[in-house]
């Protein structure tokens, strides 16, 4: 499990500028029989063709959590999808584009949402928690409010039950 840090900033419009690569993205959620919400994705980048990730997240802090992340083949995708659609488990699903912009070190990652939601939220993973950022005008332009640890803008809860 490893360390994950990462700002949210709500944006009232998409970035003006291209991104470096723009990924779509499916993404199902399927409550394990322990209680924890297991993710995986189906991600098509316009630079690193198609993968499938599964993650496994849980919070500790406002904007911290510890992540659990693999590569899936495609047919063990295929089976979480499955096992997602069974009518006896609790599964969600949202999909979303996701432009990728790195600065610096660090990327920033814009994902524009369209199933039930029109939201778009900025976000970056940084190093430690008193990191400070720089937001570039492209983002800043564009910035509603930070949302970072607010609840129902987690992609789980911005998910559809199935």
């Amino acid at each position: 499990m490893k360390l994950e840090i990462e700002r949210k900033f709500l944006l009232k419009a998409a970035p003006d500028i291209e991104p470096v690569e723009v990924i779509k993205i499916e993404q199902w959620y399927w409550k394990n029989h322990r209680g924890t919400w297991e993710r995986a994705r189906l991600c098509n980048s316009s630079t690193n063709g198609e993968y499938y990730v599964h993650t496994i997240k849980k919070g500790v802090s406002k904007g911290v959590n510890m992540e659990d992340e693999k590569f899936l083949s495609k047919e063990e995708f295929e089976y979480f999808v499955e096992r997602c659609k069974d009518k006896n488990e609790e599964s969600r699903f949202i999909s979303k584009d996701r432009w990728v912009y790195p600065q610096a070190d660090l990327k920033w990652e814009v994902d524009i949402f369209n199933s039930g939601h029109h939201l778009i939220v900025a976000e970056i993973e940084i190093p430690k928690k008193t990191f400070k950022i720089k937001i570039p005008d492209f983002i800043k332009s564009k910035m509603l409010l930070e949302v970072t640890g607010l609840k129902q803008f987690s992609n789980k809860n911005l998910s559809n039950k199935i």
